[in-house]
């Protein structure tokens, strides 16, 4: 009887047991989904956010410590929406207001040139004719850049790749030669006519080239080499880069405390834009690569285009 008794309280401590372990594990499920369900929210908005997606806001969950997690959140995605709004205004303004005075300039500059027929002042007219249009095209670039990334881009107007060469050389000929420096532009191994992106291309060998003048020294060479699916723009001087390389493309870093710091990370950014990469590829002698895709097949016709 006393054995019957003990297996009896035993069976029923037991079943309490079993009915107790039952409630806790559905009430911590309960639990654990209520506390799990924000955070997932919050989750997907930074994703979301991750995306692109700035009008993304994470919702109230009636728990504290997620709450103030999530108006933190939404606190900073209010500034940095504003913050990059700002921005983008101003360089939409900036460019805006610019058009006006350039095209004014350009028309100026042109009927100078038609009615112009001193011998001495036509070159000079001729290359600040042509300085204006590669500054429109420059303010052109940076209101494109301003703009959202969900705003459809203009096409870029192609260039062959023999064609940008002189007219790099062209441009840029001079200014060297103003330093008692030289330029050497050519192929390797590529054919000339190939098209390449003309504007941002030429915006990103201009920074290139115009780092080479002032930061550089010696023989500056601009060097075209084919990679069956890209073009490598080589820009190389006989100095050596200063600074980090993995900082010598954020906005601001100036590398020997020189210059603004906004030429090479805008032309990063130009390179991207056409699905292409800038990177410095040797820090002595100095060289900068630029890597554009092919835009289209050109002939095998490899002889250089300027030297």
């Amino acid at each position: 009887a006393v054995r019957d008794r003990v297996l009896a309280a035993w069976a029923v401590l037991l079943s309490v047991t079993v009915v107790a372990l039952t409630i806790a594990v559905l009430v911590a499920r309960r639990q654990a989904r209520a506390l799990a369900a924000p955070l997932e929210d919050l989750s997907r908005h930074c994703r979301a956010v991750a995306e692109g997606n700035l009008n993304a806001r994470a919702a109230p969950s009636n728990i504290a410590e997620i709450d103030q997690v999530a108006r933190t959140h939404n606190t900073m995605l209010h500034s940095l929406s504003e913050l990059l709004r700002r921005e983008r205004d101003f360089a939409a303004n900036a460019s805006h207001q610019l058009r006006t005075p350039l095209t004014g300039l350009q028309l100026a500059l042109e009927s100078g040139l038609a009615q112009d027929d001193d011998a001495r002042l036509r070159p000079v007219l001729t290359e600040a004719l042509a300085t204006t249009h590669r500054l429109h095209h420059t303010v052109e670039e940076v209101l494109r850049l301003s703009r959202s990334p969900d705003r459809p881009r203009p096409a870029t107007g192609d260039i062959a790749v023999a064609h940008l060469l002189q007219e790099t050389q062209e441009h840029w000929h001079g200014l060297f030669a103003a330093d008692g420096r030289r330029l050497e532009c050519g192929t390797h191994d590529a054919p000339a006519d190939v098209l390449v992106p003309g504007g941002p291309v030429s915006e990103v060998l201009g920074v290139l080239l115009d780092n080479a003048r002032v930061h550089g020294r010696g023989t500056v060479r601009l060097v075209v080499r084919d990679l069956n699916d890209a073009f490598a723009f080589d820009v190389s001087d006989e100095g050596a880069a200063e600074g980090e390389p993995a900082q010598l493309f954020d906005r601001g870093h100036t590398g020997g405390g020189h210059g603004t710091g906004i030429g090479l990370a805008l032309a990063s950014e130009l390179a991207h834009s056409i699905g292409g990469r800038l990177s410095l590829t040797r820090r002595a002698p100095a060289t900068f690569t630029l890597l554009v895709p092919v835009r289209g097949a050109g002939s095998e016709d490899n002889s250089p285009a300027c030297r």
